[in-house]
């Protein structure tokens, strides 16, 4: 199936916005631990600046749905971008743990426009059924340009000038993005100056909270991302119990970014014509059983065994996650920057709560992953059950 050229630059737009979004996260997971040590802090103050970052990035975006919708997807992304660069210049200053917080929930409160905008382009643009499943599959592909790439340069950085020249190179970076959106990037939407009532800035939220199949996918788009965003964010500290290097640990980072372009592609070709309700179940299963597999084999005692695992949990990641857009998403017809809002909000705000599972758990392994991995496919399982019972009970209530 061929997109069109307008459709093809509003992918382009919203995979820019996406990828420099999530480099805020990916290119210091290397570091983590030397962050740890030179910040003076313990493992669960470290990986509690991903719960924050998470919370913040999830609370922010109403601001962004309710401001893109009212004034434009440009003002909003211009702003964000500013704010993002100023919160990872002061990160790279802090003189300890508490002030990084505050740096990152700066840096979270930025970020959380390039999230929302990056979604809303997509279905500002799009409309054909067919053709926002491919694009969200693209989108999804995209999500792995900066898991894959941003460690790699991170753990560099770290290896011969430290972390805190990390915060530097990605606030120029960010400083260089927001020169490019101020010159290229369109208005993809035409504001909608309705009131300033609450209602008019809390009216879309409402209806779309009343909406169950939104917020039931929009909850497991966050449980999927906690497949990511713990491996990437948590695995660290694995490697380094097993002995590996942050090169080598940014190696199979990019084995799970690789499955996951793999799986994207798979869901936006082959799987294309198949029903997303069908395909997302077939998703679900697929995680139990991997998880379950692992759990059984010695996954410490392997690399190879590591890279496997890493493969298939990214290539399930690859077909699930956009396949929980479209189902969340895909429907909505009016107040497109408060559906991306409330979805990326549930997501990252319940992706910051999953990930306490791993805030609470001193990793010293890979199995002890696996075991919570475990623990999100039964509740991804859950809700799909849930959801399942709900809608045979609808069809009897009305049959």
């Amino acid at each position: 199936m061929k997109l069109p050229a307008t459709n093809n630059r509003a992918i382009f737009l919203s995979c820019f916005l996406l990828v420099t979004g999530l480099m805020a996260v990916d290119f210091f997971n290397p570091s983590l631990p030397y962050m740890m040590v030179d910040l003076h802090a313990d493992q669960t103050q470290i990986k509690g600046l991903i719960v924050i970052y998470m919370l913040v990035l999830g609370i922010a975006q109403f601001f962004y749905g309710s401001l893109s919708d009212r004034y434009g997807r440009r003002p909003a992304v211009i702003l964000a971008f500013l704010l993002a660069a100023l919160g990872l210049a002061v990160s790279a200053s802090v003189p300890g743990i508490g002030a990084l917080y505050l740096a990152r929930a700066l840096t979270a409160c930025g970020t959380a426009g390039c999230t929302v905008i990056s979604r809303a382009v997509i279905v500002d643009t799009i409309s054909e059924a067919q053709a926002v499943k491919k694009a969200f599959s693209y989108f999804a592909m995209a999500s792995q340009i900066s898991p894959s790439l941003a460690p790699l340069a991170g753990a560099y950085i770290q290896q011969h000038f430290g972390w805190r020249w990390s915060f530097v190179s990605l606030a120029a970076i960010m400083v260089g993005a927001w020169l490019f959106l101020l010159r290229w990037m369109p208005e993809t939407h035409t504001p909608q100056r309705t009131g300033r009532t609450l209602a008019a800035y809390f009216g879309p939220y409402a209806a779309l909270a009343r909406d169950f199949r939104f917020i039931a996918y929009s909850l497991s788009s966050a449980l999927i991302f906690v497949f990511t965003i713990g491996y990437y964010a948590t695995s660290p500290f694995a490697f380094q119990a097993l002995g590996y290097s942050p090169m080598q640990n940014s190696c199979f980072y990019l084995v799970y970014a690789a499955a996951i372009l793999a799986g994207s592609w798979a869901m936006g070709s082959l799987f294309i014509r198949l029903p997303s309700p069908r395909l997302y179940f077939g998703a679900v299963v697929y995680y139990l059983l991997v998880c379950l597999l692992f759990r059984w084999l010695d996954i410490d005692g392997s690399a190879w065994v590591i890279a496997i695992f890493s493969f298939l949990i990214g290539f399930g990641c690859g077909v699930a996650a956009p396949l929980a857009l479209v189902l969340s998403m895909g429907k909505v017809e009016t107040s497109r920057g408060a559906a991306s809002a409330l979805q990326g909000a549930i997501k990252m705000c319940f992706t910051g709560v999953f990930m306490a599972l791993f805030y609470l758990t001193q990793i010293r392994s890979f199995s002890s992953l696996i075991d919570i991995f475990l623990i999100v496919a039964a509740l991804l399982a859950s809700i799909l059950l849930f959801d399942g019972v709900r809608l045979r009970a609808s069809k009897m209530h009305w049959g």
